[in-house]
């Protein structure tokens, strides 16, 4: 009797199980597990998201199929309506999850049920659970919130030399076996002048056991030269046609020096100033090779602006012939010489002397010199002035007898006024 009623309740139980479309296991079958590594994944929109995780099952059981659900609000998960990806049948899986969702290991027997979602979005977000063969679905759930794009393409910038090709690399985030990004490279000079670049999209790919890494990246190869110096380069990288990301990067290029215009020397009063202005990367020296100068006598002032050097020293003069004077600019690139032209304002044109003298001296000459000569000016053309109007205008009573002793020539009015002297 109690062998019938044992039998009859084992029946029951599995009838009731076999109409909620889910078999259960015996209470003694604890080799039904599941782990997920970690329980909650956090995916940016536009990327992938991996769900990591391992099965045990009975060693009766020869796992040949795998399912993964998404579980609805407030539903069972494990129906077909919310079947996102199916091993044996793929045509099961809803629209929105096709060719999205993969294993990282198609073997089963190796009890690993790792899977990738590629192109993430935002109804991506929620709860999935895991079914082995089509018989028994794992209780455990693992849950993936989605984000905003927020991680950066790495743009790998090698050392730039004026005239020596480099190639840029742009490494889009992500390791996503997906649609492939665009990536696009773009950079910016003086002003707002903007130029898109050809790009040459690569795919890197790299598996192991439980991941599968896939980089996409870009390379741009160009030639750069001193204009390039402090150019921002921008790439940009965009995840189905709607999610951007871009890091800009700041080229730093090293070049020969260069002298620029404006450079030259003036000779006046004794004196000549010249000046040199150089551009370069790294920041060049300036150095003035003249003859036997005796440089700690004659210490140039400089200054430094960005990447240009601005070199000015002043000099006495004298009468030595065949003497040229040259800026010379250096770094780590190279030198250029550049004789520079002497613009000679007043005077007899000179040339360098021995050595360096004070050079404010001469000014103060100049300057005094200058004023004795505005002086003697003013006083030549007051006497002048005077003379011309003691012709037309009478004396001075006063005055009249000693300017009546220096003309040889005297008018009747002029003896009259001596004749009224008292």
């Amino acid at each position: 009797m109690w062998v019938l009623i044992s039998a009859a309740l084992f029946l029951s139980l599995t009838e009731r199980d076999t109409c909620n479309g889910q078999q259960q296991p015996p209470a003694t079958a604890s080799p039904w597990t599941i782990t997920f590594s970690p329980a909650e994944i956090t995916a940016e929109k536009g990327l992938c998201a991996v769900i990591s995780c391992t099965f045990t099952h009975p060693d009766n059981i020869k796992p040949t199929t795998a399912i993964w659900f998404k579980c609805p609000t407030n539903d069972r998960c494990d129906k077909d309506k919310n079947i996102i990806f199916h091993s044996e049948t793929p045509h099961e899986a809803q629209e929105d999850f096709k060719q999205r969702v993969s294993l990282l290991e198609t073997d089963l027997t190796k009890k690993n049920c790792s899977v990738i979602i590629n192109d993430i979005r935002e109804n991506d977000a929620g709860e999935y659970q895991f079914r082995l063969l089509s018989s028994y679905t794992y209780s455990k759930k693992v849950k993936i919130t989605v984000t905003a794009l927020t991680q950066k393409p790495s743009v790998l910038t090698p050392p730039l030399t004026e005239g020596e090709p480099a190639t840029l690399t742009c490494t889009a985030p992500g390791i996503c076996s997906g649609t492939p990004p665009n990536i696009t490279w773009t950079w910016r000079g003086t002003g707002d002048n903007i130029t898109e670049l050809r790009d040459n999209t690569t795919i890197q790919i790299r598996e192991d056991l439980t991941h599968v890494t896939t980089t996409h990246f870009s390379t741009l190869t160009f030639t750069p030269s001193a204009e390039h110096h402090n150019m921002m380069v921008t790439c940009q990288v965009t995840f189905q046609k709607k999610y951007q990301i871009e890091e800009t990067v700041t080229l730093n290029v090293t070049y020969l020096p260069v002298i620029l215009p404006g450079s030259g020397c003036v000779d006046q009063a004794e004196v000549m100033t010249c000046v040199c202005v150089s551009q370069g990367v790294p920041l060049p020296v300036i150095e003035w090779p003249l003859l036997e100068l005796n440089t700690e006598r004659c210490s140039p002032t400089t200054s430094v602006l960005g990447s240009s050097v601005n070199s000015t020293i002043s000099l006495t003069v004298g009468n030595h012939n065949n003497t040229t004077v040259e800026c010379v600019s250096r770094n780590v690139v190279g030198v250029v010489r550049e004789k520079l032209q002497v613009t000679q304002k007043g005077g007899k044109q000179r040339d360098l002397s021995e050595g360096c003298g004070n050079a404010v001296l001469p000014w103060t000459i100049a300057g005094v010199s200058l004023s004795v000569t505005v002086a003697l000016l003013i006083y030549l053309s007051t006497n002048a002035y005077i003379r011309k109007q003691g012709k037309n205008v009478k004396p001075k009573e006063e005055e009249s007898t000693y300017i009546s002793l220096d003309k040889k020539y005297t008018s009747q009015e002029e003896y009259e006024v001596i004749a009224r002297r008292p």
